[in-house]
């Protein structure tokens, strides 16, 4: 089964994403792709308590990432990737993680940032980031919930 959602949130696992994400994408599983996180046990347990029972999740490194996607597919899951800046997504992307839509949701504010929605800010990086989405064939839609119109970027055509 494919991966269902790619989504860069700051916040990774939170309510917005079991609560809304999952049930409109039928996801049986959240992986979540983060350095940190993968390696602090006791945040990953802190963030495992929101996720849906029916639900798997698991954490992974970025440089395991795409290999934990492949096996969630193998294994016929319908998973969420969600990472934490558009950074890792380009990391991830690089690597290989195959997505053609991209969603973001939350980036938080911070000095020298930009807002594009009231929960998303970009730094110059992150615009830089979508430049780079969008000239390989990846388009990004700024959408905190699947019940929001958001605010599309599409992919250059080629």
């Amino acid at each position: 089964m494919p991966l269902v959602l790619a989504r860069i949130d700051c916040r990774l696992i939170h309510g917005q994403v079991v609560e809304t994400w999952v049930p409109h994408t039928s996801a049986d599983s959240l992986i979540v792709a983060n350095d940190d996180l993968a390696g602090n046990p006791f945040l990953r347990s802190v963030m495992e308590l929101a996720v849906p029972r029916r639900s798997a999740s698991v954490f992974c490194r970025l440089d395991e990432a795409v290999r934990v996607l492949a096996d969630a597919e193998r294994n016929g899951e319908r998973s969420i990737l969600l990472v934490a800046s558009a950074a890792d997504a380009v990391t991830l992307r690089k690597a290989g993680a195959a997505f053609d839509l991209l969603n973001i949701g939350n980036l938080h504010f911070a000095a020298g940032k930009v807002e594009i929605s009231p929960s998303v800010f970009f730094a110059p990086e992150d615009f830089d980031a979508l430049g780079w989405f969008r000239s390989h064939g990846v388009s990004v839609l700024v959408q905190g919930t699947p019940f929001e119109a958001g605010t599309s970027f599409e992919a250059e055509k080629e």
